[in-house]
């Protein structure tokens, strides 16, 4: 448990930071000899690897600092590549953890007999076992949860610190890239201590998020803006604010509670469409990839990473869909609620 849980706890730290230079900082550690990772991740110590995630990190720090000189086009592209950046950030997660598994077990040589007897990885090195993708999926959730938190988080932000585009994407780069190397070096002299001390580390970042979170989103319902107004609906119009909350979880269901029956539909069709294709539709693929990559064995990693990367991409187009339709459920009911649009304009404090 204690190898399993830190090692998790390792991967997750990526969705606080940038992966691409965690990724970067565990690669140049590994190519020195700071740090020594398992045979089946040695390949982040080569040059081609480092090439890869150096030029990803620089195209994901670019745009943002870019914004200063040139807002308008610069904010859309920052924008554009911080969400498809949110989609690798599963499988950043899970390689972080799988090259962890050997710092953690180079520094406590006493776990290495966990390490067999978990059979994370397969006999004589071979390939990655069933214990080592359970690891790797748990530090993708983590990741990718305090991803989510941290971009719900930032438009709210700056929502209430009136700081505009130009200015927010050049100072959240520069605090997840001056976390990353914190992180790392933090989470290392942790692990040299006690592993149990990363998973402390990974608690206390995840609450320090969600408490900037709720934060934020309180701030927001006191200025009547977006999740603040919804959470407004729900105390003064229960059924406009939970059917906006239904929408977001469940296309159409909200459209349906306001008697939309064509539009609701419609809605929970493709939602059904969607929740088929995560559940079903990509592991079956996986599953048929991994039969056809079977008899090349360093090939075993591919279909789980591409499962993940594609899982985290679907899980992202339905998580945009849901806020798409909620918006115009909200627009909606701003309309069916027009004594909840006067409260809001006369509120003093909405009009600050």
């Amino acid at each position: 448990m204690e190898l399993l849980l830190s090692a998790i706890s390792a991967g997750g730290l990526v969705g606080a930071a940038n992966q691409y230079l965690c990724l970067l900082l565990v690669s140049v550690a590994t190519k020195v000899g700071w740090i020594s990772v398992t045979p089946e991740v040695t390949f982040v110590a080569d040059w081609w690897f480092m090439v890869i995630v150096a030029a990803f990190w620089i195209l994901t720090v670019l745009p943002a600092y870019g914004s200063l000189l040139s807002p308008g086009v610069m904010n859309v592209v920052n924008t554009t590549v911080n969400i498809l950046s949110g989609f690798v950030v599963p499988a950043s997660a899970a390689l972080l953890t799988l090259a962890s598994i050997g710092v953690i077990s180079g520094e406590h040589p006493e776990l290495l007999d966990l390490l067999r007897t978990l059979q994370i990885f397969g006999a004589e090195g071979e390939g990655i076992g069933r214990m080592g993708w359970l690891m790797s999926g748990g530090a993708a959730l983590t990741a990718a949860t305090l991803t989510g938190a941290k971009f719900l988080a930032k438009p709210a932000l700056s929502a209430v610190t009136g700081t505009v585009g130009t200015t927010s994407a050049p100072i959240y780069a520069t605090v997840e890239n001056v976390a990353s190397p914190v992180l790392m070096l933090v989470g290392y002299l942790l692990m040299k201590v006690n592993p149990w001390l990363l998973v402390a580390l990974i608690a206390l970042v995840g609450l320090a998020i969600v408490t900037v979170l709720v934060w934020a989103v309180t701030q927001l319902r006191r200025l009547g803006r977006g999740i603040g107004e919804v959470i407004g609906l729900i105390e003064t119009h229960p059924r406009a604010g939970l059917a906006i909350v239904a929408e977001f979880l469940i296309w159409g269901l909200g459209w349906l509670i306001w008697k939309h029956w064509v539009r609701g539909a419609v809605r929970l069709v493709f939602w059904a469409l969607w929740m088929a294709l995560v559940i079903f539709g990509i592991p079956a693929l996986g599953a048929a990839l991994a039969l056809a990559v079977a008899p090349t064995p360093f090939l075993e990693f591919l279909p789980v990473l591409l499962v993940v990367t594609a899982e985290a991409v679907a899980i992202m187009c339905g998580v945009i869909a849901g806020l798409s339709s909620a918006r115009s459920l909200l627009r909606f009911a701003r309309r069916e609620v027009p004594e909840y649009s006067v409260v809001q304009r006369e509120s003093p404090v909405g009009a600050a």
